[in-house]
């Protein structure tokens, strides 16, 4: 157990270091998962964000400020879908 907690300090220590490299430290941990969720797929709505398992933990109401923190930063942008007008893909602006 201790190695594996060991283990777990270490990770989040990389984890640090990868965020303040990118300027990322400032944001909130929930916007920082939202954005790295955001980067790493395609078609992203907040629809998407709340369904996946991760942010179960989260309300609606904190995705969509995290969002909206995020857009207000520059860090990312929402575009109508071509598809279905009715849905706002999330992309990011950096």
């Amino acid at each position: 157990m201790k190695k594996a907690l060991s283990k777990l300090f270490q990770l989040r220590q990389a984890l640090d270091a990868c965020e303040k490299d990118i300027e990322l430290d400032h944001l909130s941990e929930v916007e920082r998962a939202v954005f790295a969720f955001i980067t790493s797929n395609v078609n992203v709505t907040i629809t998407s964000l709340t369904k996946h398992p991760y942010f179960a933990k989260y309300s609606l109401s904190t995705i969509k400020r995290a969002v909206l923190a995020l857009q207000n930063d520059g860090f990312i942008k929402s575009q109508r879908s071509e598809i279905d007008g009715r849905e706002m893909h999330l992309t990011h602006s950096i």
